[in-house]
């Protein structure tokens, strides 16, 4: 039976559905191979909250259909749903390469519906000449990519933009072939450890003022005001990392715009302009974890609102980077040292949050006791 699409946009697979389906088991199920058109699969919300009923966290709102409408102008996208079990799509860049992506993925936990709608995806890339397929990556590492790993959810349960899933999807996606190609974790250091990170410190919080760099705090205001530079240095700080791919500044201001940055810390979050060269040299991105709340994800947080409003009281230290000019300088723990000025008065403990493994970024809590989540990206050679 051909039933990976390829003749037509529809094929039927008779396939008995999960408990959780609404309709008779005796009903084939229809994988749907739907190339995007303007429009998301009417499907697409449903699909992609019910996996998510009972565990306690669940992704935040991500705006997919700007993205895609955005990104069609260079990928091809291509949905392949049943409308109710699973959703899936593969981004396959127009510019060509060895690399087609997968994401917008949410499924119960039948292997031999990922099957078939990953069948179709391998195929469309192999005839449009890729040779691996990586995912979940949502066209760029600036929006939502990678799973977390692990059959327990970790004691914060979720952080502001943090990937989570349901904990059978890297088994899905190993019985299906993929391997881990990127590794990842987050780390988090209890009330118990900060004095140790304050001993180990001492040094660099006393030479603070004595540095060549301006400390510009990130306020939305000078989010506004420096927001061209800030975009750019952004580029410039993450592009040599793996599986980076750049965006446009249209695309960059979906998810990190003046809103954003009314979220921030503004004790903590930070730029660092070289004075003799008047350079952006480094920045640091901080904002308390606003989920302990159980606010709507889609609700942009305000940390002149809800920071008065937590309970519990962490620091995420979300994104944090040198210029590649000023590499080598210590900034890092500089940019760290400036936010353990103020961190005793507002917060009880500190989140590391999404740091690739083997990264140099790891050095700050190395011999540190701490809670540490992993997460992965994935891919297939085809």
């Amino acid at each position: 039976m051909d039933y990976i699409g390829l003749l037509g946009r529809r094929s039927a697979i008779p396939l008995s559905p999960p408990k959780t389906h609404p309709i008779s088991s005796h009903m084939p199920v229809y994988i749907e191979r739907l190339p995007y058109d303007g429009e998301l699969p009417a499907s697409f919300d449903l699909v992609g909250r019910q996996q998510y009923a009972g565990l306690g966290y669940a992704p935040d709102d991500e705006p997919a259909a700007q993205l895609c409408e955005l990104l069609a102008e260079t990928h091809e996208v291509i949905f392949y749903t049943d409308h109710w079990n699973l959703r899936l799509a593969g981004m396959f860049p127009k510019a060509g390469g060895a690399t087609a992506y997968f994401g917008f993925w949410e499924t119960a936990g039948s292997l031999l519906i990922n099957q078939l709608a990953f069948d179709q995806l391998l195929a469309d890339a192999a005839q449009r000449g890729f040779r691996t397929v990586q995912g979940p990556l949502h066209f760029s590492t600036y929006f939502r990519y990678r799973l977390r790993l692990g059959k327990v959810a970790p004691s914060w349960r979720q952080f502001n933009r943090e990937p989570v899933n349901p904990p059978y999807y890297p088994d899905l996606l190993e019985q299906l072939g993929f391997q881990q190609t990127l590794a990842f974790e987050s780390r988090r250091l209890g009330p118990e450890t900060i004095p140790l990170v304050y001993e180990q410190q001492q040094a660099v919080l006393a030479k603070l003022s004595q540095l060549p760099f301006d400390f510009i705090a990130l306020t939305p205001k000078v989010w506004q005001e420096l927001e061209d530079e800030i975009f750019k240095l952004i580029q410039q700080v993450f592009s040599q990392n793996p599986a980076f791919r750049a965006v446009s500044q249209e695309q960059f201001r979906l998810l990190y715009n003046v809103a954003y940055a009314a979220g921030l810390c503004p004790h903590s979050s930070v730029l660092l302009r070289h004075r003799p060269t008047g350079q952006l040299a480094a920045i640091s991105l901080c904002q308390p974890n606003y989920h302990s709340l159980g606010r709507a994800t889609s609700e942009h947080p305000l940390y002149a609102r809800d920071y008065p409003r937590l309970t519990t009281r962490t620091l995420l230290a979300k994104t944090v980077g040198v210029h590649p000019d000023f590499r080598g300088q210590g900034l890092q723990a500089i940019l760290a040292a400036y936010a353990m000025q103020e961190f005793e008065v507002h917060y009880d403990d500190v989140l590391f949050c999404l740091m690739r493994t083997g990264n140099l970024s790891l050095r700050f809590t190395e011999g540190l006791p701490a809670e540490v989540a992993h997460y992965a990206l994935f891919e297939k050679e085809l």
